[in-house]
């Protein structure tokens, strides 16, 4: 902003039309308390650089962010500026060098700038957040009062000799005088008030320059990416090391994200979700980044570097967004259309002439015709939540393993405060690649995750104060090993033979061998648990020396075994001897075993059998729910999966080893 003197106030009067500067207030008591309660929702945010608040006869000393209270005289350095925002989302903007006082009135709050330029921002559809009907918004000066209507943007500069400039950026606005006179403005005019004289000019066309910015992308996880470049009709795979985008290049992913970077500037988009999108180029100029794509298909998520502006052009909007604190904003073609949503940092979407105002956790279904309202709420927290700490033994990483998993929640204990909190994720332990940097005002952010890698996060206060950091690695699950089953042909003899496995449900096949008997035409073979000899558990008749059982036919435990010699009118030609045979449960996975359900089983409407095994001395819980574990780590239990879609998340920790979650992600 230029600096410039700037007396002016800032009405905000509700339930009545705001008066021209010369006129008397005429409040009654309900309408000084619902000043009042406006007054209260006024909060400081935004603060950049050197700020400092002034209450009563106090020295001044450094602002914070949040709540203003009446008589409060805010002043901004040389190269800061603050924020203050309405209880509806309205919002003033102070430069520079600006000095600003709140003040409580019959029926409306003053905000009286004395010193530098002020940048008034209205949504297009601001909700009523106190009791009393209608709120108007105007700006009072010497000249006369610019009411500024719904969806407007409009910046007021008062100079020497108290002549006045009121630029219309978006929107119309109407300028009263003392004398009741009235004039209306639209965007690009100017208003110029000068020793009583009122002139109506065009706003004179800033140009911004914008020079061409390269763009490199690169395939993250297992890669798939593929390209095609303009006027070729065959997709190529994205090679390893990346490449640059050129205007009408064409990118898709397959199971893993392609991170496209705006070289020299920080800011990053990420295509995931099987994505497909056209590039249309990039360029850069006065602090501001601007790409153009048409998102296709899949999900298409911007990081925007802090201290700079951000704005992504689509054929059917442009979205804005980034600034001091920096943003990240995800955006998603499906079967229902385009949906924007603010993980970090407020946004503004551009359609035609209208401006839509999007908070942090907000998003916005974007309608086919233009003409038709978005559709604005909340944004749910992800499925997969993280731990506050994220961490586990020894502050090693959360080990997490998945199969396609593309956002997980990030959250902390603390309740954020009205001015928010500032989140830092990146994918490196000194947070030189981030990955979201942004504020947000609840006590979670959703954040997308690498098919393979690491992310590290941080969250403070407005303060500076730490509340809460963490880490996690992401993989697709270990392959599952089971162990090598040592010795599954038991042999006659003396020696006892023991047989090694892991399959929980089922032991794996035995084959009994013995040496041919003269004369003998058919063996009989007879198995009993040790200690219940009057009982056989299995038996057969063959004629060969061998007879082999399947998988599962005998279980967990001791047993002897005999053969018996027949001759062929059935005569027993010698006595069986007793022979020892243990099948012994063995468990030396080092990870947790998962066996079932397995990824993208059919959910039903119940519960799912969840079975598996975990190393010796771990505790594991699925959805929050502790697992009974036998004394080799076996479990098997009846779980409901929870979500859309069903999941069932297996969360593991034990002693000297990183606690890991396991997603298992149902249909």
């Amino acid at each position: 902003m230029r600096r410039s003197l700037l007396p002016l106030a800032l009405l905000a009067a509700l339930g009545c039309r705001a008066r021209p500067a010369s006129a008397p207030d005429a409040g009654t008591p309900a309408d000084a308390g619902l000043a009042s309660a406006w007054l209260e929702g006024l909060t400081l945010e935004g603060l950049t650089g050197e700020v400092r608040v002034l209450r009563g006869d106090a020295p001044g000393t450094p602002a914070l962010a949040g709540p203003l209270r009446d008589g409060d005289l805010l002043q901004t350095g040389a190269a800061a500026g603050a924020t203050v925002r309405l209880p509806d989302g309205r919002s003033v903007e102070l430069g520079p060098a600006a000095r600003l006082r709140v003040q409580a009135r019959e029926g409306h709050v003053e905000l009286e700038v004395l010193q530098g330029e002020v940048l008034s921002r209205t949504p297009a559809a601001a909700p009523d957040a106190r009791p009393g009907g209608q709120v108007e918004l105007a700006l009072l000066t010497p000249q006369g009062l610019t009411r500024v209507g719904a969806g407007g943007e409009v910046q007021v500069a008062v100079r020497a000799g108290d002549s006045v400039r009121v630029e219309v950026r978006l929107g119309e606005v109407e300028f009263e005088r003392p004398t009741g006179e009235r004039t209306r403005a639209r965007r690009g005019e100017v208003l110029e008030v000068t020793a009583g004289r009122l002139e109506v000019v065009a706003r004179e066309p800033r140009v911004v320059e914008l020079a061409p910015l390269r763009v490199t992308v690169r395939a993250e996880g297992g890669g798939g990416a593929q390209l095609r470049r303009r006027g070729e009709a065959a997709w190529r795979a994205l090679p390893s090391a990346g490449e640059a985008l050129a205007a009408g290049d064409a990118l898709r992913t397959g199971s893993s994200p392609a991170r496209l970077a705006l070289e020299g500037s920080g800011s990053s988009l990420l295509l995931q979700g099987r994505g497909e999108l056209a590039f249309g180029g990039a360029s850069t100029g006065d602090a501001l980044d601007e790409a153009r794509v048409e998102l296709r298909r899949g999900a298409l998520a911007l990081q925007l570097a802090p201290g700079r502006t951000g704005r992504l052009v689509l054929p059917e909007l442009t979205v804005e967004g980034g600034g001091a604190d920096g943003g990240g904003l995800q955006l998603e073609r499906g079967a229902k259309g385009l949906t924007v949503a603010a993980s970090a940092g407020d946004a503004t979407l551009v359609r035609g002439e209208q401006r839509h105002s999007l908070r942090a956790g907000e998003r916005a279904r974007v309608p086919e015709r233009a003409g038709d309202a978005l559709e604005v709420e909340a944004v749910p927290a992800a499925p997969v939540a993280l731990p506050a700490d994220g961490a586990g033994a020894d502050g090693a990483p959360l080990q997490v393993f998945h199969a396609g998993l593309t956002e997980v929640a990030l959250t902390w204990a603390a309740a954020p405060p009205p001015e928010g909190v500032q989140v830092e994720v990146a994918s490196d332990a000194a947070f030189a690649h981030p990955v979201l940097v942004g504020r947000v005002h609840a006590a979670s952010v959703n954040v997308p995750v690498p098919a393979r890698g690491s992310l590290y996060w941080r969250v403070r206060g407005a303060d500076g104060a730490p509340l809460a950091q963490g880490s996690a690695h992401f993989a697709p699950e270990p392959r599952q090993r089971p162990l090598a089953q040592l010795r599954n042909e038991v042999p006659e003899g003396p020696e006892r033979t023991t047989i090694f496995y892991q399959d929980r449900d089922k032991p794996p096949a035995v084959t009994f061998t013995w040496e041919p008997t003269p004369g003998a035409t058919r063996y009989r073979l007879s198995v009993y648990r040790d200690g219940a000899l009057d009982s056989p558990v299995t038996g057969t008749l063959t004629p060969l020396t061998r007879a082999a059982l399947e998988a599962g036919a005998l279980g967990e435990g001791r047993f002897l075994w005999s053969v018996a010699p027949l001759s062929a009118q059935g005569a027993v030609l010698r006595g069986g001897r007793m022979n020892k045979l243990e099948l012994a449960y063995d468990n030396s996975v080092p990870a947790l075993m998962v066996q079932a359900p397995r990824n993208g089983q059919r959910a039903g409407t119940g519960p799912v059998r969840v079975l598996g095994v975990a190393p010796v001395g771990s505790r594991v819980s699925v959805n929050g729910d502790p697992l009974r574990l036998d004394a080799k780590g076996r479990f098997d239990a009846r779980v409901a999966p929870r979500g859309q879609p069903p999941l069932l998340l297996f969360m593991m920790s034990r002693p000297g080893a990183p606690d890991s979650l396991t997603v298992r992600r149902l249909r």
